[in-house]
């Protein structure tokens, strides 16, 4: 591969680790604000939000959320120390092993506002075609050095 190909391809790269970054500080800091919430706490409820049933195992949502197994239930633990009866845990009647936490009609609303700041942020953060066109820069990148 040559090095202006994958310079183009790390250029890309760095440009979108850049955004991201930027773009996840801006989030953090208007969700404390607004909301009182994490980014992660606002990831946890929003993916709950969109679940069947709005409820999920504890396991599902590491993954989903980006945080080990132990980082998960001080999270969910530290929402309901909160008490503000965002989340209820179940335990799951199938395999007594399994914790499900589901999402109260707290938890929606809380989500539901937190939403439209969210919205906002991206918005303002992620101008116009600005991130679509540095996508499409990262993808012409890889498709050129697939070809070398």
């Amino acid at each position: 591969m040559e090095f202006a190909e994958s310079n183009g391809l790390m250029s890309g790269w760095l440009a979108l680790t850049h955004i991201q970054t930027n773009t996840a500080g801006r989030l953090e800091q208007a969700l404390q604000e607004r909301h009182q919430m994490s980014l992660k706490e606002f990831y946890l409820l929003l993916f709950l939000s969109e679940a069947p049933g709005k409820k999920l195992r504890l396991q599902q949502l590491e993954s989903m959320v980006g945080l080990s197994q132990s980082a998960m239930s001080r999270l969910v633990s530290r929402f309901e120390a909160k008490g503000c009866g965002a989340l209820k845990r179940h335990i799951c009647e199938e395999d007594r092993r399994s914790v499900y936490t589901s999402l109260t009609p707290i938890g929606q609303e809380k989500v539901d506002r937190a939403y439209s700041t969210v919205q906002s942020v991206l918005l303002d953060a992620l101008p116009g075609r600005e991130l679509e066109s540095l996508l499409n820069q990262l993808l012409e990148a890889k498709g050129s050095s697939a070809d070398s």
